[in-house]
C-alpha cells in the first residue's frame, strides 16, 4: 500500500506543477494576457467591443480597463454602456421616430450631448458617417433594412483632446459599429480605415471658410475669430463658433447642424409652439431652422447666442440662413424652413 501512495504522490506532483506552471504562464505572459483579454471581451458589453482598436487604450488590462458594463431597457429597445479605459461608449440601435423625451429613448439620447470641446466636430472620413470633435466620436450606421440607425458613441477627456487619439477612437467607433450592426441585423454600409484627423482652424471673419463661410459678420459685432471645420456632408454634426479675443478668447455664437439621431436628441414628444420638433422658431438669443433629409429626420439647424453677446436678431437671422443652407445642401437636404 505504502509504494501504491508513493507512486500515486509521485504522479501527482508533476501534474500540480505542471498546472501551477500552465496558471503562472497564463497570468504573467503577454499571451495569456491576450487570450485573458478575449475571454473577457466575450461577454463584456456583450461581446460588442473590438479586440484591436479596444486594446490601443487598454493595453489588454481586463481589471481597471474593462470595468464596468451595464445594459439599459430589453430586446431591441436596449442600449449598452460600458467602459473602455477612462472612457465611456454609448451603443444602440435607435429608431427614426423616436425623439429625446421618449421613455425608451431618453437615456440614450441624454448620452449624446455635445459642446463640451473647444473644437467644432469634424468628419471622420474613411467612407463612415460620424465626427470627432477630439473629446466626444460617434458613428452612425443607417440601416437599409429598417427605418433605424445604430449609433456608437465614445466620451473621452482631454488626456485624448489630439488628432491621433481622435483617429483611434474613430476606429473603435466603427470596428464597434459593425458588432452591433450585426447583432441588431441592421444592413448598412460600412467604411474602411479612419484617415488621420485634422483639428479644427481659428481664423478671422474675413477668411473664414469650411462649415462658417459665407455667414456675413460685420465689424460692429466685434467678431474676432470663427472656428471652423471642412463642411462635409458625412457628419451628423456640424458648427461653426464666433468670438472675441478679449481676456479669454470667449465665444460669442455658436451655430450647429443636427442630423439624424443628433437631431431627434433635440425633439420633445408633445407639439407645443416653443419645442425644437416646430419648424422653426426666433428670439432674441437664438434662432433655428429645419430641412428634409432623404432616408433619415428633419435636420436641425441653430444658433445661439452666449452671455458674452449682445445678439441682435437680424444678424442670428441671417446667420442662421447662411449657415443652414450651405449645410443642407452637403447633406442632400430640401424643404429648408428658416425663420423671419
Amino acid at each position: 500500500m505504502k509504494a501504491i501512495r508513493r507512486a500515486a504522490l509521485y504522479s501527482v506532483l508533476p501534474l500540480a506543477l505542471i498546472l501551477a506552471a500552465g496558471y503562472s504562464w497564463y497570468r504573467l505572459s503577454d499571451t495569456g494576457k491576450g487570450w485573458r483579454y478575449e475571454d473577457k471581451l466575450a461577454t463584456y458589453c456583450d461581446g460588442l467591443i473590438p479586440y484591436k482598436e479596444s486594446a490601443v487604450f487598454t493595453g489588454l488590462n481586463t481589471e481597471i480597463s474593462l470595468a464596468y458594463d451595464v445594459r439599459h431597457g430589453y430586446g431591441d429597445d436596449s442600449y449598452n454602456y460600458c467602459k473602455v479605459a477612462d472612457m465611456e461608449m454609448t451603443i444602440a440601435l435607435i429608431d427614426d421616430d423616436a425623439v429625446g423625451s421618449g421613455l425608451g429613448a431618453a437615456e440614450v439620447f441624454e448620452n449624446l450631448q455635445s459642446g463640451t470641446s473647444d473644437h467644432p466636430p469634424v468628419a471622420l472620413g474613411g467612407g463612415w458617417y460620424g465626427y470627432t470633435d477630439m473629446l466626444d466620436t460617434a458613428v452612425v450606421l443607417s440601416c437599409d433594412n429598417k427605418p433605424a440607425s445604430i449609433i456608437v458613441s465614445i466620451a473621452g477627456d482631454e488626456s485624448h483632446e489630439n488628432p491621433s487619439e481622435a483617429q483611434a477612437m474613430g476606429e473603435l467607433a466603427a470596428a464597434t459599429a459593425r458588432k452591433a450592426a450585426d447583432r441588431w441585423s441592421c444592413q448598412a454600409e460600412y467604411g474602411g480605415r479612419i484617415p488621420k484627423v485634422s483639428r479644427p482652424s481659428m481664423d478671422s471673419p474675413s477668411s473664414a471658410t469650411g462649415t462658417c463661410d459665407g455667414i456675413p459678420i460685420d465689424n460692429d459685432l466685434q467678431i474676432d475669430w470663427v472656428k471652423a471645420a471642412e463642411g462635409s456632408g458625412a457628419t451628423p454634426l456640424e458648427a461653426c463658433v464666433l468670438g472675441e479675443y478679449g481676456a479669454n478668447e470667449e465665444a460669442l455664437y455658436h451655430l450647429e447642424a443636427a442630423f439624424g439621431p443628433y437631431a431627434q436628441r433635440l425633439r420633445s414628444s408633445a407639439d407645443e409652439p416653443d419645442a425644437l420638433n416646430a419648424g422653426t422658431g426666433v428670439s432674441n438669443h437664438m434662432a433655428r431652422a429645419t430641412a428634409a433629409c432623404p432616408g433619415a429626420p428633419r435636420a436641425i439647424f441653430s444658433i445661439y447666442a452666449t452671455e458674452y453677446a449682445y445678439p441682435q436678431k437680424n444678424f442670428l437671422i441671417t446667420a442662421l440662413r447662411a449657415f443652414a443652407e450651405r449645410s443642407a445642401a452637403r447633406h442632400g437636404c430640401t424643404d429648408l424652413k428658416l425663420p423671419s
